[in-house]
């Protein structure tokens, strides 16, 4: 796996990418391995969260001694429960991003993307900011005002906006603007034909 995770970046690098985004976020296979209900392992890759971690430390590792770490980013979504993942002891899931952090600013990577949520203390989102030295991207269910609040207080170097997008054809502008934004339906999100894909509307139409 680790191999296969090495191989498919050098493969993004030589298709002509900048860089590679590890998703260990959403109940993806990374972040299964970060959670002890769904990691039973009893080898070195469960147990402890330092074991529970390793699969992320060494495939980036891998993957920045291939490419260089200065192309990669990863995406975490702590005390997420998406995909039907089960929550753990508060403390071990704090203790587990902190740890990760200060790995990964070891292998020096380019940013850590955070997918927020109201369940993430703020120790947690502090502790990630202190143990990695790189740049920090938030992003889930931010508005203008709230993505402009962390930059200002630092908490975050960029912020980033997907459904916003989805929504929006013309967010940029929307944003330089101050112009409402429309509405997600959620009804639609990555449904077959038009619907919810292209018939959002322009603002200057609704004019």
């Amino acid at each position: 796996m680790i191999a296969e995770f090495v191989s498919a970046s050098k493969n993004a690098i030589l298709a002509g990418f900048d860089g590679v985004e590890l998703h260990g976020a959403n109940g993806y296979l990374l972040e299964q391995f970060l959670n002890p209900n769904v990691n039973n392992r009893t080898d070195q890759y469960g147990g402890n969260l330092k074991n529970r971690s390793r699969l992320i430390v060494e495939i980036t590792g891998g993957i920045a001694a291939a490419i260089g770490p200065d192309k990669i980013g990863i995406r975490f979504s702590p005390f997420s429960q998406l995909s039907d993942q089960q929550p753990y002891d508060t403390e071990e899931v704090h203790q587990t991003y902190a740890y990760l952090s200060s790995e990964l600013d070891k292998i020096g990577i380019a940013y850590i993307h955070l997918s927020t949520n109201p369940a993430i203390p703020e120790k947690t989102y502090h502790a990630i900011r202190t143990g990695f030295n790189n740049t920090i991207i938030y992003c889930n269910g931010l508005t203008m005002e709230t993505a402009e609040q962390k930059l200002q207080d630092n908490s975050a170097d960029l912020v980033a906006f997907g459904r916003g997008f989805l929504a929006n054809p013309d967010f940029v502008r929307r944003i330089e603007k101050n112009d409402p934004l429309n509405d997600v339906d959620f009804n639609t999100l990555y449904t077959p034909g038009e619907t919810g894909y292209i018939d959002y509307p322009i603002y200057s139409s609704l004019q």
